[in-house]
This record gives C-alpha cells, structure tokens and sequence, in this order.
C-alpha cells in the first residue's frame, strides 16, 4: 500500500496508544487483557515504523469506519 492510501482516515492522536485507546470498540482492547494489548501496540508500532501508518478497520473501530494514525511526525 502507498502512504497515501488511507490519509482519508486519518484521525489525530496524541501517540499510538492513545490511537489504539481512543479509537478500537471497547470489548477488542483492554479487555482482552495486557497481554494482548501488548501484542497490538508491538504491531501497530512495527506497521508505522515500516509504513509510516497503520489503521484500525471498520470492524474494530469505535467509529465504525476504517481509521488511520499516521504518528506525530508525518510526511507531507
């Protein structure tokens, strides 16, 4: 995908846990327990670092609508 690809979606944040916080549906987070968080934040962190986003679909979203974090220091 291009980094491009999902700018539409992009919503602000003040880091990529406040992201996976503010925009994941309550019952596909914290309460899965702090291992599993862990695990999200890991790959979230590993798609933005390599991509320079990463999203949350339209299934997990609080939203119900894709949405996409692009980190505090973005690309113009």
């Amino acid at each position: 995908m291009s980094y491009n690809a999902f700018k539409k979606y992009e919503v602000k944040a003040e880091n990529l846990e406040d992201f996976l916080e503010k925009y994941t549906k309550r019952g596909r987070n914290k309460e899965r327990g702090e291992e599993y968080v862990e695990a999200r934040i890991k790959s979230h962190s590993e798609d933005l670092s390599k991509y320079g986003y990463t999203f949350i679909t339209h299934h997990d979203s609080i939203t119900g609508e894709t949405v996409s974090y692009y980190g505090n220091n973005k690309e113009e």
